[in-house]
């Protein structure tokens, strides 16, 4: 059975429900391994691709556009501006697996290039390796074009605006810009990539309304502002993140919790892949319109995370249900301290 596909709002972009984040990607040491990994999720049917000029130490891009050059009219592309590798980043990935040694020496800076740019406006070593730009139209221009040039692409489905902090943007500049690329086919859409607070923040000071907002969505946070943004598409990642690692953790730390929430769900929650497949199941359902980001190193994993949509049932999924209602009674209450989203 072949995965939904949704049509993202407005933009006349039409494309897979599950989509593949590629910030993860170079965990794995080799070119083949990391193409092994695309052509598995393309085989299973994911269609839609996420990268960014700072992935992969600044290779992600190149590496993409190698993988969709016989495929450019059945997958959609998502790239993104305003984050860019440094010029010691493009030295360091050069080398031989540099970019696997760099975050297992650094796990910290793995899991900002995992989610977002925050740790490296702090300062310190992430900072050596990426820079934050001006969200003008001049820097969204350059961007661009070595984004199409990299990808070996004439034009991109969606261009992102990559975790902008509230002030960060020349609004009229940077829109009309985009618009103009619009019209002129080089993307077929733009908006808005981020952590929730931020991003909706940066949408509502702008003076055009956002085609797509790509925000961070799991079980454990507070829903995304929807009513904020009426008429914008969403893209949804993060579903697994720390959620999968807290819920696990929370019910394997008491027998009887564990006992009692398999019986039910009539699976064991605390196993990796049930608790993935709840997961991923219950952020499809949230955003049931858009796409939702997953990204994994291990191919068994994709045809996991594919089964998973495929075996969504809408609103009638009884057990995703009772595992919502025992997300929100037990993960989500104030005394399990760090899940109140309240």
């Amino acid at each position: 059975m072949a995965l939904r596909t949704v049509m993202l709002g407005a933009t006349g972009i039409e494309t897979t429900a599950l989509g593949f984040g590629c910030a993860n990607l170079y965990r794995l040491p080799s070119v083949r391994g990391r193409s092994e990994l695309l052509e598995a999720a393309y085989d299973a049917g994911v269609h839609h691709f996420d990268v960014a000029p700072m992935y992969g130490l600044g290779r992600a891009e190149s590496e993409m556009g190698r993988f969709i050059r016989s495929r450019r009219n059945t997958v959609t592309v998502t790239t993104k501006f305003g984050i860019r590798p440094t010029a010691l980043a493009r030295v360091l990935a050069r080398g031989q697996g540099p970019v696997r040694r760099t975050f297992e020496i650094l796990p910290a800076l793995r899991e900002h290039a995992k989610t977002s740019s925050a740790g490296f406006r702090t300062g310190g070593v992430g900072s050596l390796l990426y820079a934050t730009d001006v969200y003008d139209a001049s820097e969204a221009k350059r961007s661009l074009v070595r984004s199409l040039r990299s990808l070996e692409t004439d034009y991109v489905d969606l261009l992102l605006l990559h975790d902008p902090v509230p002030g960060s943007v020349r609004s009229e500049d940077v829109c009309c810009y985009l618009e103009d690329a619009r019209q002129a086919g080089w993307i077929r859409s733009w908006g808005i990539a981020g952590e929730v607070d931020h991003a909706v923040e940066v949408a509502g000071s702008l003076c055009y309304p956002i085609p797509v907002l790509q925000l961070r969505d799991d079980v454990l946070t507070r829903p995304i502002p929807r009513s904020a943004s009426a008429g914008t598409a969403f893209i949804t990642f993060g579903a697994l993140g720390g959620a999968l690692s807290k819920l696990i953790d929370y019910v394997t730390e008491d027998r009887a919790r564990r006992k009692r929430w398999s019986t039910l769900l009539g699976a064991d929650i605390s196993q990796v892949e049930v608790a993935a497949s709840m997961l991923l199941r219950a952020a499809l359902r949230s955003n049931d319109s858009g796409v939702v980001l997953f990204s994994t190193i291990r191919a068994p994993r994709i045809l996991q995370a594919v089964a998973a949509a495929q075996t969504l049932n809408g609103t009638l999924d009884t057990v995703l249900d009772d595992f919502l209602d025992l997300v929100s009674r037990e993960l989500r209450s104030p005394a399990y301290g760090e899940g109140d989203c309240s």
